[in-house]
């Protein structure tokens, strides 16, 4: 797959049904798809991964449902004048820090970073307190406490939508995008596993996970883990996805577009219905009033966007933030769960107060 266009028609049919019903059995896709074994089936999988096309299984969170108190994403752009390697070292004091990646400009260092929140005023102390001893020098912080949603490439459909045909108001557009609430208590057991998971450890196959635990000293079944994710599954804790890029990840665009409209409900149902049936991956989340749209593409969809969004009335304010270099992003494992939870509220709180000292000494060591 050297050209970016090239995949055959069986491929395209393949990649299109399991991002769409991720949960189908091998047994399923045949039914779904022109393959007519199993076994070509499990080895196209693997080719896709090898060409950095598939990623997965994961399992998607609704941390809506993972304790009794609020749990936010925090979306930031960051400026700095040091180094991306220093201003990492004191963002990973901070433990629920969770991804971050280089962005343009290439004249200025921006960063675009992500952190887990369990008190939203506590995390904005800690960047004030970032800005005050030079680390950086602006940030702009949006709050999700909103669930997002993934959308797979539709690989028969355009790679570079018009202007026009960008955004398609239809009534079903908008989805549901509320967080769940938490209404079942989670074992050790249960909040062991979730990070592997969440990353799709080693294909997330609980033989797997239960070798990575035994290294920890951890001493679960089989059964107990595979019980936890049953469960998790049922009471909506976990949904299983894959991860698909239109091309292979190298030849792609990856890039954050943040937007906003008259009210949100409209910034909503235009974030829902962004390219709707392109080709291209999308993850779909509501900011506070603003909507964010992370997106791999062609690389012409970038190229093209800006001049597209200037064209459309209804967006009132925009931001584009393009990945700068592949090699140079940084992501984080789960935030710290096990830790932090406490299984008898139920309830996930960070030590604001202790990241704020250690900070403030490495500040000193440091003079900055």
């Amino acid at each position: 797959m050297g050209n970016i266009h090239e995949m055959t028609h069986s491929e395209k049919d393949l990649l299109t049904v399991i991002g769409r019903v991720p949960h189908d059995s091998l047994k399923d896709l045949l039914n779904h798809t022109e393959y007519k074994r199993t076994s070509t089936i499990v080895r196209k999988l693997e080719e896709f991964k090898k060409q950095r096309i598939l990623r997965g299984p994961i399992y998607d969170i609704d941390y809506g449902k993972l304790c009794r108190n609020a749990l936010h994403r925090f979306f930031c752009i960051i400026e700095t004048d040091q180094s991306t390697e220093t201003v990492v070292s004191y963002f990973q004091v901070i433990e629920p820090f969770a991804w971050m990646f280089p962005v343009l400009p290439p004249y200025k260092n921006l960063l675009n970073m992500g952190f887990f929140s369990s008190d939203d005023a506590e995390t904005k102390a800690l960047l004030q307190l970032l800005k005050e001893g030079g680390i950086i020098t602006d940030y702009v912080v949006r709050v999700s406490c909103h669930e997002r949603i993934i959308e797979n490439p539709n690989f028969f459909g355009d790679v570079n939508p018009l202007a026009d045909t960008l955004f398609d108001f239809c009534n079903n557009s908008t989805l549901d995008m509320s967080p769940g609430h938490h209404d079942t208590n989670w074992s050790e057991c249960d909040i062991a596993i979730l990070p592997y998971l969440r990353t799709g450890y080693k294909g997330a196959k609980l033989v797997e996970i239960l070798k990575a635990e035994k290294k920890l000293q951890k001493d679960w079944t089989y059964s107990q883990i595979k019980y936890s994710r049953e469960k998790m599954i049922k009471n909506g804790l976990i949904r299983k996805k894959y991860v698909i890029y239109p091309f292979s990840y190298n030849q792609c665009a990856h890039f954050v577009l943040f937007l906003k409209l008259q009210n949100i409900k409209l910034t909503q149902k235009m974030v829902c219905s962004f390219a709707k049936g392109a080709r291209m991956y999308k993850e779909l989340i509501l900011c506070e009033n603003w909507g964010l749209i992370e997106c791999v593409s062609h690389p012409l969809f970038l190229t093209d966007l800006v001049n597209k969004l200037d064209s459309i009335d209804e967006i009132t304010e925009k931001e584009v933030y393009q990945l700068r270099s592949i090699s140079e992003k940084y992501s984080f494992t789960s935030p710290p769960l096990l830790t932090y939870f406490d299984f008898e509220n139920q309830t996930l709180e960070y030590p604001y107060h202790v990241y704020r000292e250690k900070i403030k000494e490495k500040l000193e060591r440091e003079s900055f």
